[in-house]
């Protein structure tokens, strides 16, 4: 399995929505040496013996994956990390939501590339339910600083149906335009 970071992201969202989460907030910040990434969701939550059991690659909440018992997304972003030096921090409760951090250097060299990124926000702007999904980005490199933000109900105002054909083509370019000049959002 040779997943991108994007890909990764994509699947942890992918878990909230389908753990009923109302509001999903992603929060990536990028300097030299140093990637930081914050995953929160008000979803249903997890209690201690969940959290541990979600780490398990061997295991899958009951009925989430028809005919398929093992659950490697969360236990191959931990795996990763850990492979990177890197580090993490998982908090949840039943009720509350979850919160996942991760933190290591994008430049180690066991680093998965970053992937489509623009290709995996559409993704995650687009799936099935009625959530908020928060998406920000933050980079310094050499000094220079950008930062963009993008809401899903924004995306919604301004074009409409995010399902169509003609939707998404204008939400890709824009998701393109975004990481290609952070700077002009």
């Amino acid at each position: 399995m040779h997943w991108t970071l994007a890909d990764m992201l994509l699947d942890l969202v992918h878990n909230s929505v389908q753990a009923n989460a109302r509001t999903v907030s992603i929060d990536m910040s990028q300097a030299p040496g140093e990637l930081t990434i914050r995953i929160a969701d008000d979803g249903k939550g997890m209690d201690r013996l969940q959290r541990e059991r979600a780490l398990d690659p061997f295991y899958s909440e009951p009925g989430k994956h028809p005919g398929r018992r093992v659950g490697l997304g969360l236990p191959f972003l931990v795996q990763t990390v850990q492979a990177l030096d890197g580090w993490y921090r998982l908090e949840s409760e039943p009720g509350a939501g979850t919160t996942l951090e991760i933190g290591f250097d994008p430049d180690h060299v066991d680093c998965p590339p970053l992937g489509d990124l623009p290709e995996a926000l559409a993704a995650m702007f687009t799936l099935d339910g009625e959530y908020e999904l928060e998406f920000r980005r933050r980079t310094d490199k050499a000094g220079e600083q950008s930062e963009y933000r993008i809401l899903r109900s924004e995306l919604r105002d301004a074009l409409g149906e995010l399902e169509t054909i003609e939707s998404q083509v204008l939400l890709r370019d824009f998701l393109t335009s975004q990481e290609a000049d952070p700077a002009s959002a």
